[in-house]
C-alpha cells in the first residue's frame, strides 16, 4: 500500500450523479494522513457543493470525503506530458465534466485541439492540455516511490541514543476519549472562528479526532456531520456561567447564531434584555437577546478564564489620529452616511490601530462625523467625533484565512477593540506570537483574532497574503 501524506495530490475514482454511466478520476488533495484503518481524508479540487452563508447568501464549497486506500479508487496524479502528440484512434483520458474520463481520439486539429469521443457516446472538442495518455491503474505510478522507500536504510557505525519528548499537545489529546462532549472550532470561509458542539466518535493518529456535530448535518441533511478535527481546534464544553445581571458595554461574549457559538463584543446595550453585538471576523453587527449570549471563556493552562475576569487593559488608548499617505485622497470622496469605515490611530510616528466606525454625516469637505463601534462612549450612547478624511478608509474586504499564518506574515490583530498592525513571530497549531512595532511588544493570540494585513492605496486594496486551496 502506498504512503500518502498531507498535501499530496491524488485522483479519486467516483461516479457523479450527473454522469452515472461514465466514472471519472477527480483531482483531490490529501487533508490528513491515513488513519490506522486505512481511511484517507481528501478535499476535491473540482467538485463543489453550495451552502448557505451566515449572512443568508450562498457560497460554493469544495467537497470533502473519506476514501479507503485499499479500495482501488485512489491513484497518484500521472506525470505531465505537455508536448505529447496524439493520433486518431488512440485511447486517452480527457478532462470533461470536472474529472478525467476515458475517451478515444477521433480527429486531431492543428491548432492544439482534438475531437474525442467520451464514453463511446459524447463527442467533444478539447484542447490538447486537457488530454493525456490513458492510465489503467494507479499501481504504475506508485511502484517507483514504493521501491525507493524500501531502499532507505538507516546505518550508523555508533550506538544511537533516542530522546523522547512528551508534548503538552499529546497529553491534551488523552483527555478526549470516545464519547467525550467537546466544542470544535472551524476556520473555514463563512465559519471562521465559530465553535460547534460535538461528540468524539473516534481517533485518527495521535493528534486528530473524528467528531460528530450536534447541529451540523451532511450536504443531503440526512445525518449528522462527521469531520476530522485537529486536537488544537477541540476543547471541552466550558462551564455554565449563569448571568443574572446584564452584559456590559464592550464585554466579550459568545453569541448563539447559525447553530454555533460566535465570539463578538457588545457594542450597544438595548432595552428588553437585547444587545447589539459586533463580530470582528465578519465585520457584522447583530441584535441579539440576552438568552442567546454567554460569557466568553478561554481555557488557559487547563483553567477556564472568563472575559470579565481577565486583567483589565485601557479600553480607550490615548492615541493620535493618523493622517495617512495612501495616494490621492480624491479617491475617498462620496463617503455616504451609514458606510462602514475604519479610523486610523497611532502613537508618535507609528500607525498603530484601525478602529471600526460608521459614517454619521459629512461636516465639511474634509471632515466627517463618525460613530465608533467598539470604543467606550465618552458622553451619550456612543463614541462620536469629527475625523479628517485623511484618517478614514473603507472597511477592508473580509479575508477569512483557513490556513495557518507563517512567521513573517503581516497581520492585523484584534487587540483592545481595534485592529492593531503586527507581524507573526512564531506559529504553532493556530496559535501565534505577534510582534507590534508601535508598542515594541509581543502578544500571544489565537487564529480567530487575526486577519491578513491589507493597505488601501490609490483606491485599491493591496495585501501580501496568498489565497491557498
Amino acid at each position: 500500500m502506498s504512503t500518502f501524506n498531507k498535501g499530496d495530490k491524488l485522483e479519486i475514482l467516483r461516479t457523479t450523479t450527473t454522469t452515472n454511466t461514465t466514472p471519472a478520476w477527480f483531482p483531490a488533495t490529501v487533508i490528513d494522513s491515513p488513519s490506522p484503518s486505512g481511511t484517507l481524508h481528501v478535499k476535491f479540487t473540482t467538485l463543489f457543493v453550495e451552502k448557505n452563508r451566515k449572512n443568508g447568501t450562498r457560497k460554493r464549497k469544495k467537497i470533502k470525503d473519506y476514501v479507503s486506500v485499499t479500495a482501488g479508487v485512489i491513484r497518484r496524479v500521472p506525470p505531465p506530458e505537455p508536448h505529447r502528440r496524439f493520433v486518431v484512434g488512440e485511447e486517452v483520458e480527457v478532462l470533461y465534466g470536472c474529472g478525467w474520463r476515458r475517451a478515444v481520439v477521433k480527429e486531431v486539429v492543428e491548432d492544439g485541439r482534438c475531437t474525442v469521443v467520451v464514453g463511446g457516446a459524447v463527442e467533444v472538442v478539447v484542447e490538447n492540455r486537457n488530454v493525456r495518455v490513458c492510465c489503467s491503474t494507479a499501481s504504475g505510478f506508485d511502484s517507483q516511490q514504493e521501491k525507493s522507500t524500501d531502499e532507505l536504510v538507516l546505518q550508523s557505525p555508533k550506538p544511537t541514543k533516542l530522546r523522547i519528548i512528551c508534548s503538552k499537545q499529546n497529553s491534551k489529546a488523552a483527555f478526549f476519549q470516545k464519547g467525550a462532549r467537546v466544542e470544535a472550532r472551524s476556520y473555514e470561509e463563512g465559519y471562521h472562528g465559530a465553535r460547534y458542539v460535538a461528540t468524539v466518535v473516534g481517533t485518527v493518529g495521535e493528534a486528530k479526532f473524528l467528531v460528530q456535530y450536534d447541529t451540523l448535518t451532511t450536504d443531503d441533511q440526512m445525518q449528522p456531520l462527521v469531520e476530522m478535527v485537529h486536537v488544537s481546534n477541540i476543547r471541552p464544553l466550558p462551564p455554565i456561567i449563569r448571568r443574572e445581571h446584564r452584559f456590559n458595554m464592550l464585554e466579550e461574549v459568545d453569541a448563539w447564531y447559525h447553530d454555533g457559538w460566535w465570539v463578538g463584543v457588545v457594542t450597544k446595550v438595548l432595552a428588553n434584555l437585547k444587545y447589539v453585538v459586533f463580530f470582528w471576523t465578519t465585520n457584522e453587527e447583530l441584535e441579539l437577546h440576552h438568552l442567546d449570549l454567554r460569557s466568553h471563556q478561554e481555557l488557559i493552562n487547563d483553567k477556564w478564564v472568563a472575559s470579565f475576569s481577565r486583567p483589565k487593559v485601557a479600553e480607550n488608548p490615548r492615541l493620535e489620529k493618523m493622517k495617512l499617505q495612501t495616494g490621492r485622497r480624491t479617491l475617498m470622496m462620496d463617503l455616504l452616511c451609514g458606510l462602514n469605515v475604519e479610523i486610523a490611530h497611532g502613537a508618535g510616528r507609528f500607525l498603530s490601530t484601525w478602529y471600526p466606525a460608521v459614517i454619521l454625516k459629512q461636516v465639511s469637505s474634509k471632515k466627517y462625523l463618525v460613530g465608533y463601534r467598539t470604543l467606550k462612549p465618552r458622553n451619550g450612547p456612543e463614541h462620536v467625533e469629527e475625523v479628517d478624511v485623511s484618517c478614514i478608509r473603507p472597511s477592508p474586504p473580509i479575508i477569512q484565512q483557513a490556513y495557518q499564518f507563517k512567521p513573517g506574515d503581516a497581520v492585523d490583530a484584534w487587540v483592545v477593540n481595534g485592529w492593531r498592525i503586527g507581524q507573526i513571530r512564531t506559529a504553532m497549531n493556530f496559535k501565534y506570537e505577534v510582534y507590534f512595532w508601535a508598542t515594541d511588544s509581543v502578544v500571544e493570540l489565537q487564529h480567530a483574532y487575526l486577519r491578513p494585513h491589507q493597505d488601501f492605496i490609490n483606491g485599491a486594496w493591496l495585501g501580501n497574503y496568498i489565497k491557498q486551496e
